[in-house]
């Protein structure tokens, strides 16, 4: 995803305040923390960050009215939820992990969310009802990861992981109820596409984890396979290159994205981001079928179709 100079500048300054409160951290969890939040730098390591975690607060910023300094907090806050949940699910998914550090520094991270999150709510209780709201939600996500038919019977459990990064338009919206309404839907729907996209590029980890994929649930619907019938990567690398199985799957995106054509009055940003999630998913499908296509010319053609033309 390409930043203007605006976003990559408070990206930079979300990632150097938080990293400044890290290193305040008891040991051993201060290096701890700071490793791991060098793990979601985007200067550090291109294309690991979820950037609608760190851009929400300034994609809703102007619907919202908020000044640049309660969106900055609302970022910080976003970082340390990002890295308490994501730690949240290591250890649920890999139960044998180093165990200790992470569940203390995972609770530290929470204690830094809620701090920042606590101080933007009109009130102790708002806060309160607002993050026993998210977290029963999220919480739900994990609960309904194993069913493999969320991607059309419940679409919304897809979106629920990462139901804490709702707190932000929660916050920003908190006296606005039709805005806040239509806010949680965008974001919502964003975050499905998203993890179809993350789970496109996944597949085959999450088979040999056995967690759930959109793209393996979408596959199990399309051919008929039942759910109690293992599928392999190789069958869905089939699917995929041979019988075009993305093209559709991309089609969901894009059905989505014709239905939130509507809120980009009020948020631009975030449905050009998810614009810019279902177009990648769009492209990488043609891409797929242009090659196989031509492929299917035959040796010679395709060796005339890749020659450069003769100079003058």
């Amino acid at each position: 995803m390409q930043l203007t100079a605006a976003a990559k500048r408070e990206t930079r300054l979300a990632f150097e305040h938080c990293r400044k409160v890290i290193s305040n951290f008891p040991a051993p969890y201060a290096n701890a923390g700071i490793q791991y939040l060098n793990r979601f730098d985007p200067d550090l390591h291109a294309g690991s960050t979820n950037y609608i975690c760190l851009l929400l607060p300034y994609w809703l910023q102007e619907a919202a009215g908020a000044a640049t300094e309660t969106c900055r907090k609302l970022a910080e806050a976003n970082v340390f939820g990002m890295l308490h949940f994501h730690l949240q699910d290591e250890r649920i998914d890999r139960a044998a992990a180093s165990g200790r550090t992470h569940i203390a520094l995972s609770q530290l991270l929470n204690a830094e969310m809620n701090i920042r999150y606590a101080s933007l709510f009109s009130s102790s209780a708002s806060f309160g009802e607002a993050l026993r709201l998210c977290t029963a939600e999220w919480a739900s996500g994990l609960a309904a990861e194993k069913e493999h038919r969320l991607l059309f019977e419940r679409p919304r459990a897809i979106a629920a992981r990462s139901a804490p990064l709702l707190l932000c338009p929660l916050a920003l919206f908190e006296e606005n109820e039709s805005r806040r309404r239509r806010a949680l839907h965008a974001v919502r729907e964003t975050l499905v596409t998203l993890q179809m996209a993350d789970d496109w590029a996944d597949y085959a980890e999450d088979l040999r984890e056995g967690s759930a994929n959109c793209l393996v649930s979408f596959y199990r619907k399309e051919y008929a396979i039942p759910e109690e019938v293992p599928v392999t990567a190789a069958e869905i690398d089939d699917a995929v290159y041979v019988r075009g199985l993305l093209s559709p799957y991309a089609g969901l995106a894009a059905r989505r994205q014709r239905e939130l054509e509507a809120y980009r009055e009020d948020f631009p940003a975030l449905v050009g981001f998810h614009e810019a999630l279902a177009g990648d998913l769009e492209r990488i499908a043609a891409g797929i079928e242009q090659e196989k296509n031509s492929l299917s010319l035959g040796g010679f053609n395709y060796w005339l179709l890749g020659r450069e033309e003769p100079s003058e």
